[in-house]
């Protein structure tokens, strides 16, 4: 069964694909998911690109493998940067049965894992939202952040201040609050209560005291040692939240870095999983800052494509080929 993008919307609509994200990060803290560190397999440089290659087994839930490959160049041919394929496989006999348009399922779930930690680490009645980048899978955090909460307005800054516009004028028809271009970096940031950070930046753009006293951000735009999309000095300032310890010690050059500076140290981090599953606490005062990081894991993927194709067969979605 081939899965594209409108089967995906239709199939999971992001209230739904929060959930989603919830049962990956409680699998993931339970130890429930079959899941090795993902492949990761660098080509060329100045800018190459990245292909990775995620498999994961979740029992009862679904078996399958994400190939995506992460080209930064490809902005200036015309081309996303990211693409990929998701393939689900028959959990007893591994026979594949959907293959998924995975570019867009890795927008749709990483979005939602935005919301998911939006449900449970930021103060309820936050207002003002803050989208931080305008790429690849900004549009799919502003949807998230509009579910999670009922926010009077989410503000949109990126570098490029066209690209920013565009997306606001694209997504204003699919929220529920006001979207606001701001193109100075701390007015965006000035009282923002709810901040999504999803861009490729190296390094970081804007300083840790600069998020407000009981603000909660999360930041899953970085995704390699190399990467520090947010200044690790927040690690100091603010409790600190992952989805998998492993794969940020990996993988989450922030919180690398904040370990070398002694901001932080591992044990510390608590894993939103457990929030979830209410064995941990999440936001414990009004003005506490509170920061979820996320490399992406391969949790995300099995869940959400398991209840998209879930779906997908009882209302006749997709289109089946013989192969």
């Amino acid at each position: 069964m081939l899965l594209t993008e409108a089967v995906i919307r239709e199939a999971l609509p992001m209230p739904a694909a929060i959930d989603a994200a919830e049962r990956a990060f409680v699998a993931i803290a339970d130890g429930a998911l079959l899941a090795p560190q993902r492949t990761v397999l660098s080509i060329g440089d100045d800018p190459g690109g990245t292909t990775l290659v995620m498999p994961a087994h979740l029992p009862g839930t679904g078996l399958a493998t994400k190939v995506v490959s992460l080209f930064p160049g490809n902005a200036s041919v015309g081309l996303p940067t990211i693409h990929g394929l998701v393939l689900c496989l028959d959990e007893d006999t591994g026979v594949p049965t959907a293959l998924l348009d995975g570019t867009f399922l890795t927008a749709w779930r990483t979005g939602a894992a935005t919301g998911a930690a939006t449900r449970h680490l930021a103060r309820a009645e936050a207002k003002v939202g803050l989208l931080l980048g305008a790429g690849a899978q900004a549009a799919t955090q502003v949807l998230a952040l509009d579910a999670a909460r009922e926010l009077e307005v989410i503000r949109i800054w990126s570098r490029d201040s066209q690209r920013a516009r565009s997306l606001a004028d694209a997504a204003s028809p699919s929220v529920r609050c006001r979207l606001e271009v701001v193109e100075e970096i701390e007015a965006a940031l000035d009282g923002a209560e709810v901040v999504a950070s999803a861009t490729s930046a190296l390094a970081p753009f804007f300083p840790a005291g600069a998020l407000a006293p009981g603000a909660h951000l999360t930041s899953v735009g970085s995704f390699t040692p190399q990467m520090r999309e947010i200044d690790p000095v927040l690690a100091s300032r603010a409790r600190v939240f992952v989805d998998d310890r492993v794969a940020a010690l990996e993988e989450a050059g922030e919180l690398l870095t904040a370990i070398e500076l002694g901001h932080t140290r591992a044990e510390d981090w608590t894993l939103l999983g457990d929030v979830i599953a209410g064995r941990s606490a999440g936001r414990e005062w009004a003005e506490e800052v509170t920061w979820f990081k996320s490399v992406g894991h391969a949790a995300q993927d099995v869940t959400a494509a398991a209840a998209v194709l879930q779906v997908a067969r009882k209302l006749g979605l997709g289109s089946t080929v013989q192969l």
